[in-house]
């Protein structure tokens, strides 16, 4: 799997690594010049080319990869910065292979999957048996300030009490939650980004935006739209989707 965001010091390190894992399924090149439609000049990370074009549904199968090494703090502007120019290398005539679909590395959408994971946890690390003991340590200390030696019964008794007063304490993000039908604000938020994530993938798919990442059960994939076009385990899926950038709503399928 791809390591944790930050591990990788720059785009280089983090090109390195990934293309030295692909490398026994595709031909690399690296730093490939190209042209946007107003004459621009610019450069991809690298395309690639399958090792074996059969069973892929393009004619000269080739397809442009971009990397970006994300700490965890990058803001959401230059997330979606790093996506736009994604969808600008798509209208671009790479040298010796025209208009190329382009493929993200990591996902622009793991930062919100994590964040939702995170969000699934943040409930139960306040239910967590950590949170308790420190509920016990602070009754506690408190009877000790009075001389106060209070039994292991009592302790329990008022550390569950007041974790549950303090879960029960309902911010307007909390009441606003549950009137809407929510476990709780956490799991709204969650829903959220989940929700955003998918739509995410569905429209830079329409604009021939896909991801490249590993997969627990698949192993490297190519994903667009949702859809496994290839992946280290699977070959090359047998839904006939094309590499090459549609052009307006046409389906790039054959």
């Amino acid at each position: 799997m791809l390591p944790d965001p930050g591990t990788f010091p720059d785009e280089k390190t983090l090109a390195a690594f990934v293309l030295g894992k692909l490398d026994q399924w595709f031909h690399i090149e690296e730093q490939v010049p190209g042209r946007y439609w107003t004459g621009e000049e610019t450069r991809i990370d690298a395309v690639l080319r399958p090792r074996d074009p059969g069973g892929w549904h393009d004619e000269g199968p080739a397809f442009g990869v971009e990397f970006k090494s994300l700490a965890p703090n990058t803001s959401t502007g230059d997330r979606y910065g790093w996506v736009a120019q994604a969808v600008g290398y798509t209208h671009c005539q790479w040298k010796g292979y025209g208009r190329l679909g382009i493929f993200l590395c990591p996902s622009p959408l793991t930062w919100l999957l994590s964040r939702a994971d995170e969000i699934a946890t943040a409930r139960q690390r306040q239910i967590s048996p950590e949170v308790l003991e420190k509920e016990r340590q602070r009754v506690r200390e408190y009877g000790r300030r009075f001389g106060k030696e209070y039994s292991d019964a009592y302790v329990d008794r008022e550390a569950l009490l007041a974790h549950r007063r303090r879960l029960g304490e309902l911010t307007y993000e909390e009441f606003t939650a549950r009137a809407d039908g929510y476990a709780s604000a956490d799991e709204r938020e969650r829903e959220h980004d989940l929700r955003t994530a998918e739509e995410l993938t569905h429209l830079l798919g329409q604009l021939s935006v896909g991801e490249l990442m590993p997969y627990e059960k698949i192993g490297w994939a190519l994903m667009r739209s949702g859809t496994r076009l290839w992946s280290e385990h699977g070959g090359v899926a047998k839904v006939a989707y094309e590499l090459r950038p549609r052009i307006g709503s046409e389906r790039r399928r054959r």
